[in-house]
């Protein structure tokens, strides 16, 4: 399937003037100290920390909290919660968080309000925190003190985020999906501002006014080493709302096509995504050594082609089930002579933007080479 040109206002990170500094979590009603001991209490999170350390910064979940909400009152800023959720790794899914569980705060470098949103009218297109100049980042290649970037910034631009693949384990609910449109047989593939119908409508509980966003099946992923199925590759086609329904069918019209929209493709509620925020850092040098964290490989290209480069989507065999969150930064390396004791050479850099238990969804963010599937990955 060829993906349709996507074009949009790249995402502008707006920093305080200066070079941004470690900052403690904001101050507000709530927020504790530790040494704490944290009361057993009813939680899917069940590995929940007991003791908070001497001097750690925490907040303990009530009703109605969420994670977004969370790093908007203490963080400043809702887009730095994946940094909040990479601190409590007990916490599996970021949208089930229970009264009672314990937040951990990290100490994060501050932006200023509306980092992660798309830029104002009139801001030029395509500027992001390299174009702006901003203090304390780093180019990939370029040196700076201590090797790291003192800035926070956005991964990727929401709109390729939103459209991104992804593996499941088992396939999901296609039981609603796309019948045809309002041209009929003449027209097999639609896009923006086209009109569709569906197989549902309020025997389903189908309204008007309903967000979805559509999905086709791709593929069973298989590890490109063991050979061993991993999951079923899901391409998400675009999103629809719903404008009119009839008992037994409603119409919809496509709001946004990631790529050609068909007949079949399915729906599931649409879900916002959140695009991650993190700390811009030099990549590891050529031949850097193995440091003893989290392994694994990639094991699926976006579109299905044989290699990829900075800017593009890749799956890895490592997910909330090895400690991975939104925001994980991975080595992309190979071996050139395996058969020989030689040095690993470091390809490129990957970025966690979104992860399930097994697997996860990472934008290439940096890349020297070609990267290829089967290409190793470590943890930074």
């Amino acid at each position: 399937m060829r993906p349709k040109l996507i074009v949009g206002g790249l995402v502008a990170c707006v920093l305080a003037v200066g070079a941004a500094t470690a900052q403690e979590p904001t101050q507000a009603a709530g927020l504790q100290s530790g040494p704490a001991t944290i009361p057993a209490h009813w939680t899917k999170n069940t590995s929940f920390p007991t003791d908070i350390p001497e001097g750690a910064a925490y907040y303990v979940v009530v009703r109605g909290d969420t994670l977004w909400d969370i790093s908007a009152r203490f963080l400043n800023s809702p887009y730095l919660w994946p940094q909040i959720w990479n601190e409590n790794k007990y916490v599996k899914d970021a949208h089930w968080i229970y009264p009672g569980d314990p937040i951990l705060l990290p100490r994060v470098a501050l932006v200023a309000e509306g980092a992660g949103q798309a830029p104002a009218e009139g801001e030029p297109e395509g500027l992001g925190p390299e174009a702006a100049g901003i203090p304390g980042m780093i180019e990939p290649g370029a040196e700076g003190e201590s090797g790291a970037a003192a800035a926070l910034g956005p991964v990727t631009e929401e709109l390729s985020l939103q459209c991104a693949q992804y593996l499941v384990d088992q396939r999901e609910d296609e039981s609603l999906f796309i019948v045809g449109s309002e041209e009929g047989s003449d027209k097999i593939a639609f896009g923006d501002r086209d009109l569709v119908y569906l197989n549902k409508g309020t025997n389903a509980g189908v309204k008007a006014g309903d967000l979805y966003s559509l999905h086709h099946v791709a593929y069973v992923v298989k590890h490109p080493l063991s050979g061993k199925k991993l999951g079923t590759k899901i391409e998400t086609t675009g999103w629809l709302k719903v404008i009119l329904v009839q008992e037994n069918t409603a119409c919809a019209v496509i709001e946004q096509a990631c790529f050609d929209v068909h007949s079949g493709d399915y729906l599931k509620p649409f879900e916002k995504v959140n695009v991650p925020m993190v700390v811009r850092t030099a990549p590891e040098e050529c031949c850097s050594t193995e440091n003893g964290k989290t392994m694994r490989h990639i094991v699926d290209l976006e579109y299905d082609v044989s290699i990829v480069g900075t800017g593009n989507f890749v799956t890895i065999d490592a997910g909330t089930d090895d400690g991975v969150a939104p925001g994980s930064v991975f080595s992309v390396y190979r071996t050139m002579y395996p058969s020989v004791p030689t040095p690993r050479n470091v390809v490129g850099e990957a970025t966690i933007v979104s992860v399930r238990e097994r697997t996860s969804t990472a934008k290439i963010t940096y890349s020297r080479k070609e990267i290829m599937l089967g290409d190793a990955v470590q943890l930074r």
